[in-house]
């Protein structure tokens, strides 16, 4: 893969007359993927200055790091997915409780990884990434910790070895997988063999990402009517639930946009995502504890039943605008 990727960039090829995969591309991917990699390395920055978690600056570095995350993850393909890159930046939901149990490990002496910091690439994805920084920050069976105690090395070793792996497919990104994705279609791009493929697998990534939020974001700690599970709730130990939705849709919307830029050509979606951003940013509920009441277990419902109506609406607009259907295996990432 890796010689056909350098022949890509050293023959002369054909330029790809798909102006969607373009926007995607200059006005999505490129950027967005750049600002993770520069939110992350001054994450890194952040934890070697001050590593414990009352450090204002680590906090606002983490958030910031947090922030750019949900404006790359729908890209669930290319470099993202290989190499397991996605997991061990953002491995949630966590619902067997595999993080606790790694980050006690550590903690203890139980593996060694903290006297060789540069072997925690090796660690297992769990004890890895934005939400495994999160514990150390703002868990209180962790974040109790002062400089130079274990928990100061394991929180820097986890921000570097984030920082490497945003900066592993910002490189991938810039180096190889634009060429592939601007040459779908060439007969020496063994990716995609259609130009219409390159524009499937980015459309399938944003329909796989809105089914996510609804399964996971919004289903997880709604749980059911008899038993709620506010407790399940992405970002709930940094109160982030409802703000990493709201940004979750509006990157989905950057991309929708980036896909068919003209709100003529996908009229109820435009709508759709309007209204659905706005009860997601009205929910007034941080961590989403509200399913515990009545009322907040039913404004958190309107807003799946909306998200569900949208994520109807973008298949079936942008489908037909871009010519493609919903590729198989996308919860793989196509």
């Amino acid at each position: 893969m890796r010689l056909m990727t350098l022949a890509l960039l050293t023959l002369p090829l054909p330029a790809l007359a798909d102006d969607a995969v373009d926007r995607v591309l200059n006005d999505y991917a490129v950027p967005h993927v750049a600002t993770f990699a520069e939110a992350t390395a001054g994450l890194a920055q952040a934890a070697e200055a001050d590593c414990t978690p009352g450090s204002a600056d680590l906090v606002s570095a983490w958030n910031g790091a947090m922030d750019a995350w949900l404006g790359v993850q729908d890209l669930r393909f290319g470099p993202l997915e290989q190499g397991s890159r996605r997991q061990a930046i953002a491995y949630w939901p966590d619902v067997d409780g595999h993080r606790p149990r790694a980050l006690s490990r550590i903690l203890t002496g139980q593996d060694p990884v903290l006297d060789k910091p540069e072997t925690f690439p090796g660690q297992p994805i769990s004890a890895r990434g934005l939400y495994a920084v999160e514990a150390m920050l703002f868990d209180p069976d962790f974040n109790t910790y002062a400089a130079g105690d274990p928990g100061c090395v394991l929180v820097r070793a986890m921000t570097q070895d984030l920082a490497a792996s945003a900066a592993a497919v910002q490189e991938a990104w810039q180096s190889d997988f634009v060429t592939v994705m601007r040459t779908a279609g060439n007969k020496r791009n063994a990716r995609f063999l259609d130009a219409s493929e390159a524009r499937q697998v980015v459309f399938t990534a944003l329909l796989t990402s809105m089914q996510f939020d609804i399964d996971e974001r919004l289903g997880l700690p709604l749980g059911t009517f008899d038993r709620p599970r506010p407790k399940r709730a992405e970002g709930r130990l940094s109160d982030r639930s409802q703000r990493n939705l709201a940004l979750s849709l509006a990157g989905h919307r950057d991309l929708m946009v980036a896909l068919v830029p003209d709100p003529a050509d996908a009229a109820r979606s435009y709508a759709d995502f309007d209204r659905v951003i706005g009860l997601a940013e009205g929910l007034d509920d941080p961590d989403f504890s509200g399913v515990d009441d009545p009322a907040g277990r039913f404004r958190l419902e309107a807003l799946q039943t909306a998200l569900i109506a949208l994520r109807a609406d973008v298949h079936a607009e942008l489908g037909e605008t871009l010519t493609v259907t919903m590729g198989l295996n996308s919860l793989d990432g196509d």
